[in-house]
This record gives structure tokens, C-alpha cells and sequence, in this order.
């Protein structure tokens, strides 16, 4: 048995890994394109949440949650993971009185979530604007640094044996008799292999067309934004309710802002976009209403990161239907970051045809489309 990873971001490298911890005797190949963390992983705002997520994603992002702390010794590397909470703020009155509800249905699904009123809130969070009226908050999430995460990963993977090529893109995944048989890169060279995951961002979808299965996946790319380094006052990650708001400090002071906003794409094949100014400044203006201090620092850098979503901006999850040996991993709509230990643990079991634990990720299998997205 041989295992070919397509993709060398987060997803792909956490199935390497994992699939040659589980069983050092098994061929595993990543093939990335340009470098690993080239693309949607290394520009990642890289927040570790459960607080917030689609009911479909509740119980895996708890089990990824849960290994996180642990991560950098599994990965014997460094992720920068700091477990200082999750904050989201409501800055109106309609947003606050919506609060309760929101909570409860969490919680319904054993996500931990405390409601705090405007003096505990600014006790997490001191540096909080006036026009902040509470918020809620989850001890259980934090954060990580995006490159240093994905090489952690990609050094751990390469101990264990996986075979990682930078600068091997593919083709086409090769079918004979409805099963995988190998993967052909772009130099037309075969990887003769009975397992191949698709773990290749917004290039997924095109990998699968030639065997008549449309993934109806989008590309957006959102923007990130680095300030100069601050003195250091925030602690948690926050957001804030209606708004697009993804808020954290680093270690060294800057703070990072992200939450969704639009870059522009001039070259989805390349991986490459602009970035638009208009963007910036409305999340730049966001930072500054919720948090204030964010103010005093200059705007270091801008990036973006080319992410796949779906229609209901949830990820896809697993087998292929009526290909064997072809899996998916692919749409996390710019939240996957902090799920990738628990889906590389999913897609090893799936490789392996061992206990996939499909009960955390029932809801993100790859045939919940209709049969108009997905045809054989």
C-alpha cells in the first residue's frame, strides 16, 4: 500500500504525519506545488476556536481543541500555541440581547462558553473600547502562528518518514476500474499509489472533474494585516458580533488583524491577488472601534490568502463518491487552521481503513452536496 498527499499545506502535512505514526510501514508522498505553507495555511490568522462554529463542526473542532495544548511535544516542534481565550464582543444593543440564545446552542453541544457583563469584560480585556457591552467568552480557545505551525508539522511528518517534494505540482490523479492507481505530476512523471488525498486548497475541485465529480467550491481570498510591534496588553483572541473582527496580539507586541475581508485575486492558477486598500481601511477602522490601542501602531505588512469555500461554508470531509481509494479534505472557508490535528487524524483512518470516527464529522462528508454538485 502507497499513500500519495496532494497539497502540502496544514491538512495534507497533519495526514502524512499521522499516517506514519499510525504505521511506519506504509509509502507517504506530499506533493506541493510551489513550498509547503505557500498558499491558504501560511497566511492563516491561525486561531485555535471552538466558540462560534457551524453545529457541523462543533464536535471535531472540541476533539482538535483538545490536542492542541499537547501538539508541540507530539510534533516534537513549535507551534507557538497560547491557550489565553476567545472574547467576542457586542458593540449594539441588538447584537447583546441575541447573546443568550447563541450561548445556549452551543452549549447544547458541549461547547463551554461563559457570558460576562461589561466589568468582567474588560477584566479579560482592558484595553476594550466604551462602546463594548459585554461578550462572551471561551477559555478553551487561543492561538498559533500560521508558518510555524506548518513547518512543525511538515519537520514532524518528514521524521517519521513521509516523503515531502516542494515543487511538484499534479496533474491529474490517475483511475483504473473505479480505483486510484497513481498520481501524475506536472512534469508528467507517475506516483504509483492505492490511496490519494486531495488536500489542495482552492485547487482541489479541479483534480476531481476529470473523473466526473464537481466539488462546488469557490475561491475567496481574505486579507490579513500586521501592525508594528505595541506594548503588549491584550492577552485573548477577539472578535466581535455582525462585524468582521479576528483581533490578536503576538508575543511580540504587533497585533494581527484579520476577520474575512476581501483581497482581490488577479491570478487564482498562481496564487496571487492585491490587496485593496478600501479593505484595509474598513479593517483597520473595525480593530480601532472595538480595540483602540490598535490606533498607536503602524501598519507593518498585508497579505492574503487564497481559501476554498463552500455554499454552505463548511469544509468537505472524506471518501469520494464511486472512486476507491480517493479522499477529500478541502473548503474550510478560511476556519481550518485549528482543526487540521483532528482531520489529519481522520484522513490516516480513512487511508488506513481503520475507524474514521466518522460522529465528528458526519455532517462534512464530501456526499452531503446534492447529486446536481456531485455526479459519477
Amino acid at each position: 500500500m502507497a499513500v500519495v498527499i496532494i497539497g502540502g499545506g496544514l491538512m495534507g502535512l497533519s495526514a502524512a504525519f499521522h499516517l506514519r505514526r499510525a504505521d511506519p510501514t506504509v509509502p507517504v508522498t506530499v506533493l506541493e506545488r510551489a513550498r509547503v505553507g505557500a498558499a491558504a495555511s501560511g497566511a492563516s490568522a491561525a486561531g485555535v476556536r471552538v466558540m462560534g462554529r457551524d453545529p457541523a463542526e462543533r464536535a471535531l473542532a472540541l476533539e482538535s481543541l483538545a490536542r492542541w495544548p499537547d501538539l508541540d511535544r507530539e510534533l516534537d516542534g513549535e507551534t507557538r500555541y497560547r491557550r489565553d481565550g476567545g472574547l467576542r464582543v457586542a458593540i449594539d444593543d441588538a447584537a447583546w440581547s441575541a447573546v443568550p440564545a447563541w450561548v445556549a446552542a452551543q452549549r447544547a453541544d458541549g461547547v463551554s462558553l461563559e457570558v460576562v457583563d461589561e466589568p468582567a469584560m474588560r477584566g479579560l480585556a482592558p484595553g476594550l473600547a466604551p462602546e463594548c457591552l459585554g461578550g462572551v467568552y471561551s477559555a478553551i480557545d487561543g492561538q498559533a502562528e500560521a508558518m510555524p505551525t506548518v513547518l512543525a508539522f511538515a519537520a514532524a511528518a518528514r521524521r517519521l518518514g513521509a516523503r515531502i517534494e516542494d515543487g511538484n505540482g499534479v496533474r491529474r490523479v490517475v483511475a483504473e476500474g473505479g480505483r486510484v492507481v497513481a498520481v501524475e505530476r506536472t512534469d508528467g512523471a507517475r506516483v504509483p499509489c492505492d490511496v490519494a488525498i486531495v488536500a489542495a486548497g482552492a485547487w482541489s475541485a479541479a483534480l476531481l472533474i476529470p473523473h466526473g465529480v464537481e466539488l462546488p467550491l469557490h475561491t475567496r481570498a481574505l486579507q490579513m494585516l500586521l501592525t508594528v510591534p505595541a506594548p503588549v496588553t491584550l492577552a485573548c483572541v477577539v472578535g466581535c458580533f455582525d462585524r468582521k473582527l479576528s483581533l490578536k496580539q503576538l508575543a511580540d507586541g504587533a497585533y494581527l488583524i484579520g476577520g474575512g475581508w476581501p483581497a482581490s485575486i488577479t491570478d487564482e492558477p498562481e496564487n496571487r491577488y492585491e490587496i485593496i486598500d478600501d479593505s484595509v481601511r474598513a479593517s483597520r477602522e473595525i480593530a480601532r472601534t472595538v480595540y483602540p490601542a490598535v490606533s498607536d501602531a503602524a501598519l507593518a505588512r498585508s497579505w492574503a490568502g487564497l481559501e476554498a469555500f463552500t455554499p454552505d461554508e463548511i469544509p468537505l470531509i472524506g471518501p469520494v463518491p464511486a472512486l476507491e481509494g480517493l479522499f477529500v479534505a478541502a473548503g474550510f472557508c478560511g476556519h481550518g487552521f485549528a482543526l487540521s490535528p483532528a482531520v489529519g487524524d481522520i484522513l490516516a483512518r480513512l487511508a488506513l481503513g481503520r475507524d474514521a470516527r466518522e460522529h465528528l464529522w458526519r455532517g462534512l462528508r464530501v456526499d452531503r452536496v446534492t447529486k446536481e454538485a456531485v455526479t459519477r
